[in-house]
């Protein structure tokens, strides 16, 4: 056998059987071999390398072993063995000890203190020894400031170093912000390679979302997030893109970006709608992507309009129709707000009217509710802010009356109505039309007869019956998931159509988590490397279901949404 070479446990497994019984006493009579042998460690006293090596005997050399790592053996589950004999030293097996594991024997000196390095963890290792490495800390340190979005030079700090010898474990060193963000790059190149092969074997459809944004260092990117329903029914979610696009937003351009994002994932034939908000070039995207080939039913059901961009813009039109209503009241705020050398006498006049000493909060132009929790909250201090407001103005133009305050009051109380009718819109689930029978010829076009009989039989079967839908908790995917069986081709396009993202929040929620990792202290990151941040971060919050927890800061998306609606999107 080569020195420190890997093997599998099957070649020594008939070593192990024979050695089964005597392993334990190799070691209680070692010391007094060694010192036959002319070795200088004294009887009774034992190296710290055998509590992780097993001697087995090399045949027809008495004195001769090949000393196995327990640790490369239990837990990676591969076998390292390096050649000894009595009376040599120990440094080669010391050295995979230090270097692959972290095992070392500085300050062990005490029964004590040897379980340091290896302890039993029912959470961490189900019951197995746990040894630290530091190169597995490493791994999971580049996963763990990718998800809380710290820089690299996190693992420089002395602080951090000093609290994990000293609470922790002592073997740990520090790792340098080179070889950090080496190590979270590999894990991205890694995911990436993965997702890749996924998509290559996945035999649904997908649903994508675009936006571009740009960044506080002015830098332009562009978003690309991909939702699918994969075999087990879960919704998935990926952003795929989250590349610098310095070339002028055009139509054809971000065809272009679009085009090369779907070809690099094997996505290119496998779109069933693509999610944009109303700019004109992601219209005119549009219109590239409809000469693309395999689309269904011509390219009908690609192009979604982002609801939220829709609903938003219907809203802004009835608040400009308030606005000279609401100005008065929302002037008489914003300016005893900003009095802060009047604070005193506005804190008096609450005392005097029984109010607590209000601090107002500003009116946001893309969260309607705030203005409507303005106005109610105005209503309360109505004779306050009369009092407070008109004494310092001079001019009595300027000043509001009751005319304002019951316009006002109107408003509310009509809005409050409207709130009151509509608190729950409870979405029923229509049957297929006739949109759905061509999607069903289009899946089974290929197939034979037989197959489209089976699949229209499965039609009108679903048809037949329904969807019970009298459940408090019911679930569209577990109920689809529950008939796969009994529908096998309509669950398959079911996945399809339920994937579709109704917005562009999936877009937003990425440039929010941008503008975090790009925030003033690393303006100077390079566009891979930002890249590689947004990409990772999603990737590793999907694998343990947590996309989405405080992840979407809505007033982080107000702001994006401000720049929109002010760049004309």
């Amino acid at each position: 056998m080569e020195e420190g070479r890997d093997y599998t446990p099957e070649e020594f497994e008939a070593v192990f059987a024979s050695q089964e019984g005597n392993n334990r006493n190799e070691e209680v009579e070692q010391g007094e071999e060694e010192e036959e042998a002319g070795g200088s460690k004294p009887s009774g006293k034992v190296s710290y390398v055998w509590k992780y090596y097993e001697k087995v005997p090399v045949p027809n050399k008495p004195r001769h072993f090949r000393c196995v790592c327990t640790v490369c053996r239990d837990i990676k589950k591969i076998m390292k063995a390096y050649a000894w004999s009595i009376g040599t030293g120990f440094g080669s097996m010391s050295r995979h000890l230090r270097n692959d594991h972290g095992i070392t024997a500085s300050g062990v000196g005490s029964q004590t203190q040897t379980q340091l390095s290896g302890f039993m963890s029912e959470q961490a290792g189900g019951g197995k020894p746990f040894f630290y490495s530091q190169k597995n800390m490493i791994d999971h340190m580049a996963t763990f400031v990718t998800l809380e979005e710290l820089p690299f030079t996190y693992g420089e700090s002395v602080n951090l170093e000093n609290f994990n010898r000293l609470a922790l474990q002592p073997s740990y060193s520090h790792v340098n912000r080179h070889t950090l963000k080496d190590r979270t790059m590999a894990q991205y190149k890694e995911q990436k390679k993965e997702l890749i092969a996924y998509f290559a074997n996945f035999d649904g459809r997908v649903a994508l979302t675009s936006d571009t944004w740009t960044s506080k260092q002015n830098n332009p990117f562009m978003c690309v997030t991909v939702h699918w329903i994969d075999n087990d029914f879960f919704l998935q979610k990926r952003i795929i893109a989250f590349d610098i696009m310095e070339e002028k937003h055009t139509g054809y351009n971000i065809y272009l970006r679009l085009k090369k994002t779907l070809d690099k994932f094997n996505l290119t034939k496998k779109i069933f709608s693509i999610s944009f908000d109303n700019a004109s070039a992601n219209t005119k995207c549009i219109d590239y992507v409809l000469q693309m080939d395999d689309l269904l039913l011509n390219g009908d059901l690609v192009h979604v309009r982002c609801c939220a961009h829709i609903i938003n813009l219907s809203a802004q039109e009835g608040l400009a129709f308030l606005a000279p209503l609401l100005e008065p009241i929302k002037t008489c705020i914003n300016w005893t707000r900003n009095a802060r050398s009047m604070k005193t006498q506005w804190k008096t006049l609450c005392d005097k009217h029984g109010l607590r000493n209000k601090q107002w909060g500003t009116d946001c132009a893309t969260r309607w509710n705030s203005t409507y929790k303005l106005i109610k909250q105005a209503l309360r201090y109505k004779n306050v802010l009369t009092e407070f407001y008109n004494s310092h103005q001079r001019d009595e133009d300027a000043m509001i009356d009751n005319s304002m305050w019951t316009s006002a009051a109107n408003i509310y109380a009509k809005d409050k109505g409207e709130s009151s009718s509509s608190s729950s819109v409870t979405t029923k689930s229509a049957r297929f039309d006739d949109q759905l029978h061509s999607i069903l010829f289009r899946r089974t076009q290929s197939s034979s007869s037989s197959t489209s009989t089976l699949a229209t039989k499965e039609l009108d079967d679903y048809l037949t019956h329904g969807v019970d839908t009298n459940d408090t908790d019911f679930n569209i995917l577990l109920w689809w998931k529950a008939r796969s069986i009994q529908f096998p081709l309509l669950s398959k396009i079911a996945r399809d159509v339920l994937v579709v993202p109704a917005s562009t929040v999936a877009s937003e929620s990425a440039f929010s988590a941008g503008g975090r990792v790009l925030d003033d202290k690393r303006s100077r990151l390079a566009p891979p490397t930002v890249k590689m941040c947004v990409c990772k971060r999603d990737w590793d919050l999907a694998k343990i279901r947590r996309q989405g927890a405080k992840e979407f800061d809505p007033l982080e998306a107000d702001e994006i949404v401000a720049t929109d609606a002010s760049s004309g999107n």
